[in-house]
Order: structure tokens, then sequence, then C-alpha cells
């Protein structure tokens, strides 16, 4: 309903490009607004979670000449693009603004050589991987090399689980990034990341529920003012790297300088459908805008109590993880054994057809 009377009131007429630069400038402001971050945060648009990875290696470009090397966690439990992106590769076989690519599996224009390593959330075994040690471990190393690390954090994957702890950015040497793209965060965690100048990854659409592909990026008061000093990474704005994902609009006060090199003096080359997808999720996160953390937090440990007694009361099922408001289940299959991921998937894809024909004695 949000999209639909933004586009029907003010993207609908022969001024859509000048109205869509108020619309996302607009919007940027309200996801301030509605996350109430530090003073100075300025808040990037991007059209997914996934794209957001390359906002960080585009920054660490214009902040240093060394080499960059990207460190990324929870893989398998995060989104399946966000790797390859941090790496500065691409994830789609198409991209936003340009279309059907040539390469679906080459890099980006301007990010050749960025490397790194991507860490699985978990040992074969199923125990989570401690990724604190590893990225620890992985930035010395990259430090004591001459190169400048960009080090991950998950603050929730597809399951919850969190990394024990989030890693800050030390701007003349390393870049901490926080993947809290589910959006289960408070109010005092969000500060606590921009306040050590990490960025902050953030989607509308998984707590808030909005619609998929609706991604931002926050920066800290201190980075906006380094970013702002520095020269923009000319060779990473073309049609061929962040230009197939952005426009100028999407980019705040700090980022002015990248607008002239991106791929906008075409007035159809708008992000229409990101503008139109982050309303929709700007209807969710101001609903709960003046809900405090306190209210917020009973109100999600009583949803998900309730949840998993729900499932735990069924024989063939079992909530074998609670975090927030993920709560993970397991199925039986009629023989009494755990299903495997295959099947578990087909299960999900069950779940979204009708078969009640199927099952005849069914109750409505």
């Amino acid at each position: 309903m949000a999209a639909e009377k933004l586009q029907q009131e003010r993207l609908s007429g022969s001024d859509v490009d000048e109205q869509l630069r108020d619309v996302v400038a607009e919007q940027r402001q309200r996801i301030l607004d509605c996350l109430n971050p530090p003073p100075g945060t300025q808040v990037i648009l991007c059209p997914s979670g996934s794209a957001a990875e390359y906002l960080p290696v585009a920054m660490a470009k214009a902040l240093t000449s060394k080499p960059i090397v990207n460190g990324v966690t929870q893989v398998r439990e995060i989104g399946a693009g966000s790797a390859p992106a941090a790496m500065g590769q691409y994830f789609s076989p198409h991209a936003p603004l340009t279309g059907p690519l040539a390469n679906a599996q080459g890099t980006l224009q301007g990010f050749e050589g960025v490397d790194g390593v991507a860490l699985d959330a978990r040992h074969r075994s199923g125990e989570a991987q401690d990724a604190v040690i590893a990225m620890t471990e992985f930035r010395d190393q990259a430090l004591a090399q001459g190169q400048y690390p960009i080090v991950h954090g998950v603050f929730g994957g597809k399951t919850g689980m969190r990394d024990p702890t989030m890693p800050d950015s030390q701007l003349d040497k390393y870049m901490g990034v926080v993947d809290a793209c589910q959006g289960r965060f408070t109010h005092a965690e969000l500060c606590e990341w921009l306040n050590q100048d990490s960025v902050v990854l953030f989607t509308g659409s998984k707590f808030y529920q909005g619609p998929p592909f609706c991604g931002a990026v926050l920066v800290s008061s201190r980075l906006a003012e380094r970013l702002t000093q520095a020269d923009a990474p000319v060779d990473m704005l073309s049609s061929g790297g962040l230009g197939g994902f952005l426009t100028d609009k999407e980019l705040p006060e700090c980022l002015s300088s990248w607008g002239p090199h991106l791929a906008t003096s075409d007035k159809d080359t708008n992000n229409m459908g990101l503008a139109l997808r982050w309303e929709a999720g700007l209807a969710g996160m101001e609903a709960l805008k003046h809900v405090p953390d306190e209210e917020r937090n009973v109100a999600v440990a009583t949803w998900a109590e309730t949840v998993t007694n729900q499932g735990n009361d069924q024989d063939m099922l079992h909530a074998w993880c609670v975090e927030r408001s993920i709560v993970s289940i397991r199925a039986k299959s009629s023989s009494g054994v755990w299903r495997s991921m295959s099947e578990l998937r087909d299960l999900y894809r069950w779940m979204s057809l009708n078969v009640a024909e199927l099952v005849p004695e069914a109750t409505p």
C-alpha cells in the first residue's frame, strides 16, 4: 500500500527524476529518524544486503592506497551473495541499472585485486565457529603484510547466530563491518557500533518485514568526515562497477564527490524499484518507531516462547535454537529421523503451495 501510494502520488508524472531525488533524500532521513543513531550518522541506500558489501570496499579504496583484503564470517548463514560481493565479484547475472551481465562470474570494474577469506558459520558437526579469533588473526596478519583489512562481524545470521563481538574500525589501519542486515538489534547496540566507527549493513526486509532487496549502509560521523575529505574511487564508479548498482540519489552528503562519476547523466537512470521497496520497508519501521526497546524486547521474547512451545508440542517438530525473533525448527520424517537439508528445502517450498486437495481431512 505504501509503495503503491508513493508511485501514484509522486512518481507517475513527467518529472520523475526530480521527484525521485526528493523521495530518496526523504527516505534516507526517515531511516535515520527511525533508528535514531548517534549525531552525524549518514546512510547510503543500496539495492540489497549483498550489494551493500561493495560499499565498505569502495570506502576503503577512498581512504587508503594499500591493498585491500576482506574477511567475511558466517558464510552459509548470511546472504548467498555477500561473500562474493565482499571480494568485489558479481553475485547475480544482472546488475540493477545495467541489466544482463556478459560475465556474471566476473569482478566489478575497479574492484580487481580485492582478496580475502570467507569463514563458514559452522564446522561440519554443526558447531559454531569462533569468528572473532579467526578475524583477529586475519586482521593482524594483513596489517603485518602492509595491507588494509576489512573485518566482518555478523549480528544475526539466518538462524540468528551472532558473532561474540563486533569489530571496530581504526580508519587509518583497518575497517570493521557489522552485518546487521537482519535488523534484530537494539538502539544501544547500534550506537555502540557506530561510536566505534564500524560500518553497519542493514536491510528493511527481515525484522521489519519489508520487501526483499532494500539495503542500507550506515557510516559514523567520523567516517563521514573522512570520506568528505577523501578523493572519490573513480575507477570503481563506472557502469561496469558501482554505477551498475547506484545513482547519485542514494548517496549522502559525505559521498557527494562520487556522484558525478556514476552513470547518472541520463535521467532515465533511476533506482525506482529501490525507492518503492524502501517505502514499503519504512512503513514497517515507522509503525514501530515509537515502541521502546524494552517493550519490543518483551513482545519478541513472548512471541518466540509461544512459537517454541507450539512447535515442541508436535511430535514431528523440535525448536532446537531460539535467537531473539528467529526460532529454528527441525522436522522428522515418518520414520522418526530428522529430515536432511534437501528434504527441508522441499518442505519449505511445499509450505508456499496450496495442497488442500491432497489433505481432504484438513480443517479450513
